[in-house]
């Protein structure tokens, strides 16, 4: 390893390539976080210039790595590769790009002129392909078309406006860039740095060394009182750069490895994504035993550069872009163990050495198979049973399994058996909770399930008969009996979150429809809504007419016996009012004085705005009470086992449960 401080300049005026692998992330850096920074030592450099100042001290700007690529040819342009460092390269460059182009269109030519010697590398007649060479920086794939076109931009702004004029203003302010997020960061960064270099230049913000760096404005005049030239204070911006910028350069030589040290630079301050870390290493691994990593990157990684992969998640305390959550529930469904999100990279190395695949292309193979499952598992979009079940599950919020769905997901499984698996899981977790039981250790249960299977054979008897043996608070599948006690008695409104009885009330409405029903889809602005309603005591009186106070409804509040006494009646209606019985569903919410007013009222605001078989059902009724709750809980309770059944076992597993 050969390595020392370098000023920019010198780096980026030798005639060499730094090419950036294209498994690499694309350019990330952004305004808050580093522009702005870079900006302002550039500013304050070109201040003390202009000044005649001492400069005292070169303003470090962290390491390049790079790997020497290829031998010399009189014919090539020396070539590294980056291990390290592209997005201060890239940054360098828009900045030196910017600079350019308003040198050019200030009319300072030999400025312009000088700063493309940074940029472009020289003599093209000297190189193989002079259309990619004569570029000082390679980036990645992603980020290549848009970047060659700032810094080979021969046409000066007008030009590269007329290739992206959907990115600039209109108007007034018509040769600026948007600042949107929608704005390719290539573009922005090169857009920013172009602005604040012309609210440098036309105004008087390089007077003083110790004032702020205030925002361009565009209303700021032109050429103020200010006696420096445009052309001496634009020099002293880029010459800030390139000649009291440094950065460490280490090259690396044979015998380095070029991964250890480029995760150690990138285990501290702000490092790279671990999904970023993984993707490096997987195709470092695949440079090294020469599987083509440019054609493995096009064939099985490029569908993960797809936005889908980098949306935030919140799971648990973790809040995480998308892939590394994929990867982590990867992991944990080839390991049968639990994964620590924090240490996803480590993870994923000791995963990759105890699996030893033949190749990286298997490696990647397998990737991508489940990357696939895993996205349909998340998008929810799909016309899939894999889709369907995601959908389902979506309200009971048990991510836990998704590692063990994936796995089945990807078994030689049967469509049907896949599907048996799927509906037993979702029985298991809706069961679980209408019973009111726990889902701490849910993730050790379902990663049980796997190192199971993994043991005795996948099949959705191992599965089932796994299930139907736990015998834990944390892992037994309730039977018929108590999930009837409960789903009668429970006030499931309360206990299980309202999101989770409306997907209850929806699953009953769907199967109640038949065949011949003109839709099979449910509004998604369903609310659920209690036909007594949970305020009560004014239109509501007792079986017995009793008009119960305000100081009754307190006292029940406090008490749980259901007697005969009118307390007692009170505690039990306040029961009843909350259970699967008293509950439906509306695409709106009724009129505050309908919802809360007497049976008669509700019922005929139910026949006029719903259209569900649950309302209609409802409507039937000529009363309301304590009696016809308690008998349309019992009503719907065959459905739901049918929505929910326990799986049925063969006669040689009932001998063992």
């Amino acid at each position: 390893m050969r390595a020392g401080p370098i000023v920019v300049g010198s780096l980026l005026q030798n005639r060499n390539r730094f090419c950036v692998p294209i498994y690499q992330r694309h350019y990330v850096w952004t305004k808050e976080k580093q522009w702005e920074p870079f900006w302002s030592d550039i500013r304050t450099k070109a201040i003390e210039r202009l000044a005649g100042r001492e400069r005292r001290f070169s303003h470090f700007m962290g390491a390049v790595v790079l790997e020497a690529r290829g031998g010399f040819s009189a014919r090539r342009v020396p070539s590294f590769q980056v291990v390290d460092g592209q997005q201060r390269l890239t940054t360098f460059q828009l900045f030196l790009a910017a600079a350019r182009d308003y040198a050019a269109a200030i009319g300072h030519g030999g400025g312009a002129e000088t700063i493309a010697t940074y940029l472009l590398n020289r003599d093209p007649h000297l190189m193989e392909e002079p259309e990619i060479e004569i570029f000082k920086v390679w980036p990645t794939q992603f980020d290549r078309a848009l970047f060659t076109n700032i810094i080979n931009n021969t046409g000066g702004r007008e030009a590269l406006k007329k290739k992206y004029i959907d990115y600039f203003y209109k108007g007034r302010r018509r040769d600026q860039i948007y600042e949107y997020s929608t704005v390719p960061s290539v573009l922005r960064a090169y857009g920013y740095f172009y602005e604040r270099l012309r609210h440098s230049v036309e105004t008087d913000d390089l007077d003083d060394e110790f004032s702020e760096t205030p925002e361009p404005d565009d209303d700021a005049p032109v050429s103020p009182n200010n006696d420096l030239p445009r052309e001496l204070k634009l020099d002293a911006l880029w010459q800030s750069l390139v000649e009291e910028f440094k950065v460490v350069e280490i090259v690396l030589e044979d015998g380095d490895d070029a991964q250890v040290i480029f995760e150690t630079l990138n285990e501290r301050g702000e490092p790279l994504l671990a999904a970023d870390l993984v993707r490096n290493n997987i195709f470092h691994r695949a440079d090294a035993a020469k599987e083509k990593p440019e054609k493995l990157f096009e064939v099985h990684w490029k569908p993960f550069e797809d936005p889908f992969w980098s949306v935030g998640e919140k799971q648990g305390r973790y809040k995480k872009p998308r892939i590394e959550f994929f990867l982590s529930n990867f992991i944990a469904g080839q390991i049968a163990s639990e994964v620590n999100l924090s240490k996803l990279f480590s993870e994923y190395k000791a995963f990759n050495k105890a699996k030893k695949y033949p190749s990286v292309a298997t490696e990647l193979e397998d990737i991508g198979r489940y990357g696939a499952i895993y996205r349909e598992l998340v998008g929810r979009t799909a016309d899939t049973a894999l889709a369907t079940f995601s959908r389902k599950l979506l309200p009971w919020d048990v991510t836990t399994v998704f590692p063990l769905v994936m796995r089945l997901w990807a078994s030689e499984f049967s469509e049907a058996d896949k599907e048996i698996c799927l509906d037993t899981l979702l029985s298991f977790i809706v069961r679980r909770a209408v019973c009111g039981l726990t889902t701490k250790n849910y993730n050790k249960l379902f990663l049980s399930v796997i190192a199971h299977l993994d043991k005795a054979g996948w099949s959705t008897e191992t599965l089932v008969s796994f299930l139907l043996t736990q015998k834990s608070e944390t892992g037994r599948f309730p039977r018929d009996d108590e999930f009837e006690q409960k789903w009668l008695n429970t006030p499931l409104y309360t206990a299980i979150h309202p999101a989770r009885t409306r997907a209850l009330l929806e699953e009953l409405e769907l199967i109640k429809r038949g065949r011949f029903h003109e839709t099979a889809s449910l509004a998604k602005d369903l609310t659920v809504e209690h036909v007594m309603p949970r305020e009560w005591s004014k239109y509501w009186p007792l079986d017995d007419g009793t008009q119960v106070t305000a100081d009754q409804l307190l006292q029940a509040a406090f008490m749980s016996a259901e007697d005969a006494t009118l307390i007692g009646q009170i505690v039990r209606r306040n029961r009843l009012r909350d259970t699967l019985g008293n509950l439906t569903l509306l695409t709106q919410p009724l009129n505050s004085s309908v919802s809360r007013g007497p049976y008669p009222d509700k019922r005929e605001a139910l026949r006029q705005h719903s259209l569900l078989v649950l309302n209609r059902e409802v409507t039937q009724n000529d009363i309301w009470d304590e009696s016809v709750i308690a008998a349309r809980g019992k009503a719907l309770f065959p459905l739901a086992l049918g929505i929910w059944p326990l799986p049925a076992l063969t006669t040689a597993q009932s001998a063992v449960v």
